[in-house]
């Protein structure tokens, strides 16, 4: 049997089994929290961007709001990765070293569970992670320019699917400064168009940032990085290491970080290509996250990425040293111990093959917390269990009451999703927390529950005595719901109706108050442009820069022609006569013609938009060299014949286009330098005198 055989068979099985028990299993937080991301479409999300949202829609529109739609997608996303670290390793070892690969992706927990089961939005970012990798490859080896399109959009929809895509850039730019090779890629213009069209698929989720005061970015950033000052902590990145270790598997853990070694000294001593790869696309990520867990907690998934590509490497060192007993008992004992954890997870939830109490001493295990042992509240697959109890009796005591019906409430975000899958016909459940979540942007008018009976749920994980918090005139009796498994008590629901809700009397921290307003688009674009203005108009400052743009200014305006303009026709009129001489009329003329016609709709803009300058919006406070101008802000003249340039210049010299861009730049940016315009004026002057040079161009054909 060849090795592609053995890995069709293995893939396949590997599904099978996934299918076999994703609609078996009671939906995680996460999971729920994710599928409630469904019921409220935007165009992100607070927790995360919204690529999982659409997935988890598209397949529980197609097969109903069941456990097993909501994973399927998990299932399917495992089995494209598989296939992608198949094609790669294949092509950068061979085809036996690509089932290898395969076989330890297949027994490494963090990949084989979490990512083949879970719907989370890792998933597909795992997806987009290695077709980024293997396209990157395929682009560079072969030298396609135009993959780089592509390889821009597969870069946009892991941008899409989480933040921690950022990073692929990051690895590729570090894979190009050291490859003598492909190095010269880097002076090409097709990548950074690609990061271009990136940007533009994940505008969507910049949208919303803007429109939610950058909430999104700020919540991942000091979730990531911590609210303090980073103080380095061994204990920390040492508990975070062994983390890890768990969710790989540990004797997997260790193969990886050889292997990464191994890669590392392979590509920096001996010029290898395939290992720098591998290396520059898994060194920046465990790097750059074992680095904060130097100083802050984090979760020992966030790094996985970095260990996926590894794999590859791995399985190559597995094969070197098979011959070696020591290290072939070591891989064995390793790759069995990994199995039992991918299967151990499901197999506890599924049947309860571990009693928990084996886990502890015997005192700790039967000691009683809520009414509850121990040692069932260490069994986290119980975590699982009775959220359709809990949501059947919610219903009854909604139906006790007359119209309107009591509305559904609890204090954590996790509780509300679970509820809102769980509860029979799926009604709205509202968070009423004092921690800025996903559902302070969902509900941000909670006008509606005033006056209202409320059903207030909590469980034993949560705990909370609701009428220490929330101002109902009064409480009934709490209603306990005991959740059994296997014959034990595993935990306990309580669920409390309040009397007429006073939403005047609520502490502003538990209302959307605290998330702050929703602003317009504009509003948030302003703001920004603002910020920017300041950065580059006050808080830089250079003797030898203003020294420059004094006398610039001064020169660009003593004279009522634009003095600079005329400077550079002749400039670009000689550079044309020397290079282009037989073709200099019409290429000097299209040349004229591409800076007027750009110049003309920027006069119309500007009298349509009508945009005040900075020094009458902000006073004295702007640093400004010689122009004191008052109105025509937007867009920038100076940027639109800049990039007009640029861009003909560009079609005409194309090995120099990072040159004539770089001059383009410069010469925005320090039209905000000197006070004159803001930097969403020198993006409309760019646009505008890009646009017109390159529509000419492509319409006037000078052969």
């Amino acid at each position: 049997m060849t090795y592609r055989n053995k890995f069709w068979i293995l893939t396949a099985f590997s599904a099978l089994l996934r299918l076999l028990i994703i609609g078996r299993i009671g939906l995680t937080g996460d999971e729920a929290h994710y599928w409630t991301y469904t019921r409220y479409p935007d165009l992100s999300y607070f927790d995360h961007p919204p690529l999982v949202a659409w997935l988890i829609k598209l397949f529980t529109f197609a097969f109903g709001n069941t456990e097993f739609a909501v994973r399927f997608p998990a299932v399917l996303i495992f089995a494209a990765v598989t296939y992608l670290i198949y094609r790669l390793t294949r092509e950068l070892f061979d085809e036996k070293t690509a089932f290898w690969a395969v076989v330890i992706l297949n027994i490494t927990p963090v990949f084989s569970f979490l990512g083949g089961v879970l719907t989370i939005p890792d998933t597909p970012l795992s997806l987009f992670w290695m077709l980024f990798i293997y396209v990157f490859y395929k682009t560079v080896k072969d030298n396609r320019p135009s993959n780089w399109y592509f390889l821009g959009a597969v870069l946009g929809l892991a941008l899409l699917s989480k933040y921690n895509a950022v990073l692929l850039p990051v690895s590729a730019g570090l894979f190009l400064l050291f490859s003598k090779e492909h190095r010269h890629h880097l002076k090409r213009m097709e990548p950074y168009l690609g990061l271009g069209l990136a940007f533009l698929i994940f505008l969507p989720v910049l949208i919303w940032n803007l429109e939610n005061g950058f909430a999104s970015f700020g919540f991942q950033f000091r979730h990531g990085m911590g609210k303090s000052a980073p103080h380095f902590s061994l204990a920390l990145l040492a508990k975070c290491l062994g983390a890890q270790a768990g969710y790989v598997s540990p004797v997997t853990f260790t193969v990886f970080w050889l292997a990464l070694f191994f890669c590392a000294f392979r590509a920096l001593r001996k010029n290898d290509e395939n290992s720098l790869l591998i290396f520059a696309f898994s060194f920046p990520t465990l790097v750059i996250f074992n680095f904060i867990a130097s100083f802050n907690e984090i979760l020992p998934h966030w790094p996985a990425m970095g260990y996926l590509i590894l794999a590859p490497a791995a399985a190559d060192m597995a094969i070197n040293n098979w011959h070696k007993k020591w290290f072939k008992f070591t891989a064995v004992a390793g790759g069995v111990l990994g199995a039992l954890l991918c299967v151990l997870v499901p197999l506890q939830a599924l049947f309860k093959i571990i009693p928990p109490e084996l886990l502890l001493p015997k005192q700790e295990a039967v000691k009683l917390e809520d009414g509850i042992t121990k040692a069932e509240k260490i069994d986290l697959t119980n975590e699982l269990y009775g959220w359709r109890q809990a949501g059947e009796k919610i219903v009854e005591l909604q139906n006790q009451h007359g119209e309107p019906k009591p509305f559904i409430f609890t204090h954590r975000h996790y509780i509300s999703s679970q509820l809102s899958f769980y509860i029979p016909g799926m009604p709205r459940v509202y968070t009423l927390s004092d921690r800025i979540d996903a559902y302070d942007f969902w509900q941000r008018d909670l006008g509606a529950l005033d006056g209202r009976d409320g059903v207030f749920v909590t469980n034993d994980y949560f705990y909370m005595d609701p009428s220490k918090v929330f101002p109902f005139e009064s409480w009934d009796k709490p209603v306990e719901i005991d959740i059994y498994r296997a014959g034990r008590k595993i935990r306990i629901f309580w669920i409390t109706v309040g009397r007429k809700f006073d939403l005047k009397k609520l502490p502003p921290e538990y209302t959307a108050a605290a998330a702050g307003q929703k602003q317009t688009f504009m509003q948030g674009v302003r703001k920004i442009d603002y910020r920017m203005f300041w950065l580059i108009n006050r808080d830089f400052d250079s003797r030898i820069i203003n020294f420059a743009m004094w006398n610039f200014t001064k020169f660009d305006t003593t004279y009522e022609f634009n003095s600079g303009l005329v400077i550079l026709i002749v400039v670009v009129g000689v550079l044309l006569w020397y290079t282009r001489r037989d073709k200099f009329l019409a290429e000097f003329v299209l040349f004229l013609g591409i800076i007027g016609i750009g110049g003309i709709v920027v006069h119309f803009m500007k009298d349509f938009f009508d945009r005040m300058r900075p020094l009458v919006i902000f006073g004295s406070r702007v640093r400004v060299f010689h122009e004191l101008l008052e109105r025509g802000s937007f867009p920038s003249g100076h940027s639109q014949i800049a990039f007009s340039v640029a861009t003909y210049l560009t079609s005409r010299f194309k090995k120099y286009w990072w040159l004539f861009y770089f001059g383009a730049l410069c010469m925005g940016l320090s039209r905000v330098y000197v006070g004159s315009h803001f930097p969403l004026d020198v993006l409309g002057g760019a646009i505008v005198g890009s646009a017109t040079a390159w529509i000419m161009i492509t319409l006037i054909k000078i052969d």
